[in-house]
């Protein structure tokens, strides 16, 4: 398969609406998008299901730069579970030229599921991907511009309303969503690059050095939102009740949930392929992952054993 000019996706990443962690039985129902396609999984160092990847065809527009192309093919959606409660819709594609400047059948695009091609002219290849990239992450919607957030929840709420769930989780959280693109990165180092946004948005630029690494981006992009969630959850709630000083029982009960629930779930890279395992170590310094989870922890067990003591 050809290298693409960049990868484009994003991760939607919340709390499974269940009020106990979803099993082996109940994930592999919630997760089973396709007919005939079960739901992998990965047992060490934590529970992970995945389930089959389903295609979705675009036939739309990306910004390069200042202008707009017509793209078409298809992305490749996927569910994650993480622990029996870190839910997240995934959705990624193949950027690539087109060896012809006219559409192909819808035949051909579905054959290549997860890739999209560019019909146009374009500029060189190294500046290409940059105008790419950026036009993804910072450029304004619009109608005909491929929307990868609409793909991710799509996809997020379809899995949130099965009837299998009772929809009574322990915590009310709010869902993350990381937008990421990547390329390979010529002659430079590989590098990562994470930036909070407003509200739940969250972007990040990565660059590898070989065609084997980008294949294993996806994995390290969705690693790296299930655990910007966990900091997003704790801080949230570490929040809430320094607002509510008043009503100490539901302090409490949010603080234990998160206590009981949730610090298992913190394994930076645990599943990430070691092709890329590396890039954590730069999230590791700046904006420093594992330190401020450690802060916020410690926080909310010392706040939870205060309010427990006599007294």
């Amino acid at each position: 398969m050809a290298t693409p000019l960049v990868l484009l996706g994003e991760v939607h990443t919340g709390l499974v609406p269940s009020s106990t962690p979803l099993g082996r039985a109940d994930a592999d129902e919630v997760l089973a998008l396709l007919p005939g396609c079960s739901v992998s999984w990965l047992e060490r160092p934590i529970r992970l299901a995945t389930s089959p990847t389903v295609g979705v065809g675009v036939d739309c527009r990306l910004r390069v730069g200042a202008e707009v192309v017509p793209i078409v093919g298809t992305v490749a959606t996927r569910a994650r579970l993480v622990g029996g409660w870190t839910l997240q819709s995934s959705a990624c594609t193949r950027v690539c030229r087109s060896g012809d400047r006219r559409k192909q059948t819808w035949s051909y695009y579905l054959g290549r599921k997860g890739t999209t091609e560019l019909i146009g002219r374009l500029p060189e290849i190294d500046s290409a991907r940059t105008a790419l990239a950026e036009g993804y992450l910072t450029g304004p919607p619009g109608r005909e511009i491929l929307d990868m957030g609409a793909i991710s929840d799509h996809l997020m709420n379809h899995i949130r309303f099965d009837s299998g769930l009772d929809r009574r989780p322990p915590l009310r959280t709010r869902t993350t969503r990381l937008r990421w693109t990547a390329c390979l990165a010529g002659n430079s180092r590989a590098s990562v690059s994470f930036h909070l946004g407003a509200g739940h948005q969250r972007a990040m630029r990565v660059a590898v050095r070989t065609d084997r690494e980008l294949r294993a981006v996806q994995q390290f992009c969705e690693d790296v939102a299930a655990h910007d969630w966990l900091l997003t959850v704790v801080t949230d709630v570490l929040d809430a009740a320094e607002r509510r000083l008043g009503r100490s029982h539901a302090r409490i009960d949010d603080l234990s949930a998160v206590l009981h629930n949730l610090t298992g779930l913190w394994i930076p890279g645990g599943h990430v392929p070691p092709e890329v395992r590396g890039l954590w170590k730069g999230l590791q310094i700046e904006p420093g992952f594992s330190r401020q989870w450690s802060l916020l922890t410690t926080r909310v067990r010392d706040k939870v054993a205060s309010q427990r003591a006599p007294g």
